[in-house]
């Protein structure tokens, strides 16, 4: 591919009075939160902050906004460009992803009561004191800190490959593309079921541990009754009585005197006599849920002319989407995140949507430009009865360039929820863009989140010559949790 270019004379003119009117109504849809965000896995986007309202090349203008079919280099009004592409995108605050697999592996086919009973047997004989017999609780304390220590932030992975290609001729031009995406989510639902159960086996064993201190103190005291005074017997008595009271708060001594009253205490345990019985498996869960699309879509451009220098560029895109809900949810000492593909968890549809765009060439080195992506709403049921709804998402751009180098700022006109169980979004971004030579490039970019302030800095490499192209961006979020990868090849003709 070749660097396109485009500069205008400084002349003022006027923009069209109707493309004045869209974007008033697009920014009535300003507060709109119903939306599946922009995502953006071309390289040279990424690198850009995922701007490309006005930057997109016509290869994947079909994508980005498909009134940028039309070339706006006249040495190339007639070239088809094709290209292919592939990137991923991680969203792990928290460490979610190793947290969740180091639990699995360390509790994977292990239930609460069997966890329990391996730890700590409530039967006296076996303890010295009550101090060892806290100590025998440290495995199911754990259990309990380790489920607390997972993280509620969402786990969210993003992949897709996919195709594209642009014809540009003169005042009209044609494009399209095919492409897939996953887009998984992740999230951890601690159950205070568990820790309620938790903490009431915790209690029941401190409050026997109480009783055994105070049995062998009692036992220790009648060993030594020469010195004993009565005052010292009454104290000792009144805690011994108020330890078993404590305790009978989860052990119910009176089924136990009546089993002892008729000799039916054999191969039972203090276990038998519990209030509650043990918990018998976890009840904290990890919800995933997305969506696994395919998009095949053909688009056609047309430029108008509005006076002699002023050119104002509208383009659709027709397009059919597979769209496959994806929504499961796992025992936190299961999680398996590559269960998505099984049928059970998956509902199919089969939709018909459309994109539109416009863009008006500004005087001089100028561009802005509005795009509307998915104009037919559509709602999809997942398996466990949730509910997507995509609805139109509108973004504006505004762009600067000149022969070597260009600035792109594209603008969410809509708050969008994005699939799986990442915050809204509502980006403003800034990308640049710096010719070396030819198709060879420097990129940079920043994106803002204004929903949560989170800011994501990426940068980018394009190499290449007047017929092919390879470009790879990389992104860093600024606290680290936030990671993507792109990687694009491109061919002219």
């Amino acid at each position: 591919m070749m660097l396109e270019t485009g500069q205008r004379p400084n002349v003022g003119r006027k923009a069209p009075q109707y493309a004045v009117i869209w974007t008033m109504v697009l920014g009535m849809w300003g507060n709109s939160a119903n939306a599946i965000s922009f995502l953006s896995f071309d390289a040279r986007s990424l690198s850009m902050a995922g701007t490309g309202v006005v930057t997109a090349r016509s290869h994947n203008a079909s994508l980005f906004n498909p009134a940028l079919l039309i070339n706006h280099d006249p040495k190339r009004l007639s070239r088809l460009h094709a290209h292919t592409y592939i990137g991923a995108r991680l969203l792990d605050r928290d460490n979610f992803l190793q947290a969740a697999d180091e639990f699995s592996d360390r509790y994977e086919g292990v239930d609460l009561e069997e966890l329990i009973m391996s730890s700590v047997v409530l039967d006296t004989p076996d303890f010295e004191s009550g101090a060892e017999l806290r100590e025998a609780t440290t495995s199911i304390r754990n259990v309990q800190r380790d489920i607390n220590h997972l993280s509620d932030k969402p786990l969210r992975v993003s992949a897709s490959y996919g195709a594209s290609f642009g014809y540009p001729a003169g005042q009209w031009a044609i494009g399209g593309y095919h492409r897939q995406f996953l887009v998984m989510g992740s999230m951890v639902r601690v159950s205070e079921r568990d820790n309620a159960s938790i903490d009431r086996v915790t209690n029941t064993v401190d409050r026997f541990a109480d009783l055994l201190d105070e049995v062998m103190a009692t036992e220790a005291m009648a060993e030594n009754s020469e010195s004993l005074t009565l005052e010292q017997a009454v104290a000792q008595v009144q805690r011994l009585w108020d330890a078993v009271r404590a305790l009978n708060e989860y052990v119910d001594f009176d089924a136990l005197y009546d089993d002892a009253v008729a000799d039916q205490t054999s191969g039972k345990g203090v276990q038998d006599y519990l209030r509650e019985p043990l918990p018998q498996e976890f009840y904290s869960t990890i919800e995933s849920r997305g969506a696994e699309v395919t998009e095949q879509a053909l688009s056609v451009a047309r430029s108008f002319l509005i006076d002699r220098r002023d050119r104002l560029h509208f383009g659709i895109t027709l397009k059919q989407v597979h769209f496959t809900t994806i929504h499961f949810e796992q025992p936190v000492n299961e999680f398996e995140l590559d269960v998505y593909s099984e049928e059970v968890h998956r509902r199919e549809y089969t939709r018909f949507n459309m994109d539109a765009g416009l863009v008006h060439d500004l005087p001089g080195p100028w561009q802005w430009g509005v795009v509307v992506r998915n104009l037919v709403p559509h709602d999809f049921t997942t398996a466990l009865g949730d509910r997507i709804r995509q609805r139109p998402v509108a973004r504006v751009g505004l762009g600067f360039r000149t022969e070597p180098f260009r600035i792109s700022v594209d603008w969410d006109l809509t708050r969008n929820e994005p699939l799986g169980f990442d915050p809204d979004k509502q980006y403003l971004s800034v990308g640049t863009e710096w010719f070396l030579w030819r198709n060879t490039a420097l990129r940079a970019g920043l994106r803002h989140n204004v929903v949560d302030a989170e800011t994501l800095p990426s940068v980018g490499l394009g190499l290449g010559g007047r017929r092919a192209h390879l470009d790879i961006g990389a992104a860093k979020s600024t606290n680290g949790d936030e990671w993507g990868l792109a990687l694009q090849a491109g061919l002219s003709f």
